[in-house]
């Protein structure tokens, strides 16, 4: 189910730029950071602050085109053209991986689905009483300019007329043909837009939002932002200087990490509020700013102050999305041994084109110094796997599953009917968008290749995990239970094994509920004795500006602890703090 008004921008993409050394450190570094291009789009961005349109609610309008809802210096982020409700941040990917050998909790993937369906259908209420309340007031503006000279008494009849007439219009609320086409097509356009960022209508919300203003002082000024604190010195009040209430700039960010880092000793306390309160794409600006600012690059300065876990963590949050996960992949693959959890959660839980962006850069991550060809990652891939679970990573690799057509979705979305007449709410109709016939030859298909037959044909298990797309192959999995009375997954424990098993559960329950695979993921980097602390940063730091509510919401269904208090006991110090600050208390 689409949730309306997400942050998503289109264009923009990752420049170029030399890559230092970096000192080794424990954590993941990140890839050293080079120049970044177009912080304003890209597949994998969540919460862009870039120039937003206004305007009003035109009836009949075409839709607000997907790729330009903005926040930043226009109206709220987020909202779609014409209204005025915030968005829930939305993201790029999701996805959900059972425990080793353990199966998903179905019942907790359909609790999560049915309070996705419940959200949709509040927002969309939210929206259809916007559209009244604007249709009303339109009418008044008209009445009263035909009308300036007419009596009170007169006006008071005619509203009373006009609220009897949409009390007997019906159920819609008297929502006319063309605000029901308009609320459809934003809907659809929502709809499109959540398919190329998740693969999925599934609302999804980060923990890490940009700072559009700062914040305004309190009662109490000591309890106030510390950028807006610090800027309350003596010699910004003689400049004129007052930043509460001010749009984000990268030069006041820029001078407070200055002076957390200059001199002796550092201030992380006013690292971690800076990293943890800005969206990546105001990460990549401010990095700018610095070395704009102080001819100082402002990687290397957190390098030389900070160390281990917390360094790593920072490190990462510094770099561009598709560079984090391009480096990942390397580290995987180029550490000793072969990382292939690393490996299956990335690579089958992105979307078609954040794989493109991160096979974009993947050559220059890995060899910096010299070109390589654009398939740099399929021949890593190769090199350093094998067998049936090697195909199935170059098959991810391509980025290549098959999408959802808009001709598709224009056919699934249909009215909700109450008493045979439509409310003006809309919702996917999942047989209408799957092809029915496919799945049921897709069912038979795997059947055929695994229960019903002496070994398993891993190939075809490949061919349909790795191109079909979400919706078509929940379809056929649905078929298949019916054709042979075991879940899918069931199935796939039985007639495959190790990490290509691995890989097709993988993609099994990130397609059913992402956020409750990664939610099993950080379980699994923080149960038992020790911590896999490179795969917990890379999931919190990855998930932060994409799910984490719903990984939270997971997390605690799952546990019945919060991800903020497991962390508090199984990090410490300042690493400690940053990753709780991160994901939030509440």
């Amino acid at each position: 189910m689409a949730y309306y008004g997400s942050n998503y921008t289109g264009g923009g993409g990752y420049g170029g730029g030399g890559y230092g050394g970096f000192p080794p450190s424990s954590g993941p570094p990140p890839p050293p950071g080079g120049g970044f291009g177009g912080y304003g789009g890209g597949a994998y961005n969540v919460n862009s602050y870039g120039g937003a349109y206004g305007g009003g609610y035109s009836v009949g309008s075409a839709p607000p085109p997907g790729g330009q809802h903005g926040g930043y210096g226009g109206y709220h982020s987020g909202a779609v053209a014409g209204f005025t409700v915030p968005a829930v941040q939305q993201c790029s990917y999701q996805g959900a991986m059972p425990q080793q050998q353990q199966m998903p909790q179905t019942v907790n993937y359909d609790s999560y689905n049915n309070l996705m369906l419940q959200q949709q259908m509040q927002m969309q209420q939210m929206f259809q009483e916007q559209a009244k309340a604007h249709k009303k007031k339109k009418r008044k503006q008209r009445r009263k300019k035909r009308q300036q000279e007419e009596d009170d008494e007169e006006e008071e009849e005619e509203e009373e007329e006009e609220e009897e007439e949409e009390e007997e219009s019906g159920s819609s609320g008297g929502l006319t043909d063309e605000i029901k086409a308009h609320l459809k097509n934003v809907y659809k356009v929502e709809c499109s837009k959540r398919l190329k960022l998740s693969g999925t209508f599934d609302i999804t919300s980060g923990t890490v939002q940009p700072l559009l203003k700062y914040p305004d002082l309190p009662e109490k000024p000591e309890e106030g932002d510390p950028v807006v604190l610090y800027h309350m010195t003596d010699e910004d009040q003689a400049e004129g200087i007052k930043i509460s209430g001010e749009d984000w700039k990268a030069d006041y960010d820029a001078r407070y990490l200055r002076w957390a880092m200059k001199g002796l000793g550092t201030n992380e306390d006013a690292i971690i509020h800076v990293v943890s309160t800005r969206s990546n794409a105001q990460r990549q600006t401010l990095k700018k700013q610095f070395k704009t600012a102080y001819g100082r690059d402002l990687i290397e300065d957190l390098n030389s102050e900070l160390s281990g876990n917390f360094r790593g963590t920072v490190r990462g949050l510094f770099v561009p999305p598709a560079k984090y996960d391009a480096w990942s992949v390397k580290e995987a693959i180029y550490g000793p041994g072969t990382d292939e959890r690393s490996l299956i959660e990335i690579l089958m839980t992105r979307t078609n084109a954040q794989i493109q962006e991160m096979r974009e850069c993947y050559a220059d991550v890995v060899s910096p110094h010299r070109k390589e060809t654009d398939n740099k990652i399929e021949q890593d891939i190769r090199d350093d796997t094998s067998g049936d679970f090697k195909r199935l990573l170059i098959s991810a690799a391509q980025g290549g599953r098959s999408e959802i057509t808009d001709e598709r979705l224009e056919n699934a979305i249909v009215e909700i009917e109450r008493d045979g007449e439509g409310i003006g709410l809309f919702t996917v109709d999942f047989q209408k968008l799957a092809n029915m016939d496919q799945a049921k030859r897709d069912a038979k298909k795997l059947f055929k290749a695994g229960e019903d037959k002496w070994g398993t044909d891993e190939e075809t298990f490949i061919r349909i995990f790795a191109t079909r797309d979400p919706y078509q192959l929940r379809a056929t999995w649905d078929e298949y239970v019916k054709l042979t009375q075991r879940d899918v997954l069931n199935s796939i424990d039985r007639e495959t094994s190790g990490s290509f098993k691995k890989g097709l559960y993988t993609i099994v329950a990130s397609i059913r509920c992402r956020p409750m695979f990664f939610a099993d993921r950080l379980v699994d980097c923080m149960k038992g004795l020790g911590t896999n602390d490179d795969d917990l940063i890379r999931i919190i730091v990855s998930r932060s500006e994409i799910d984490m509510v719903q990984i939270k919401e997971c997390f605690l269904k799952k546990t019945n602890k919060t991800l903020w208090r497991w962390i508090k006991e199984d990090c410490s110090g300042d690493y400690k703090k940053l990753l709780q600050a991160i994901v939030g208390k509440n």
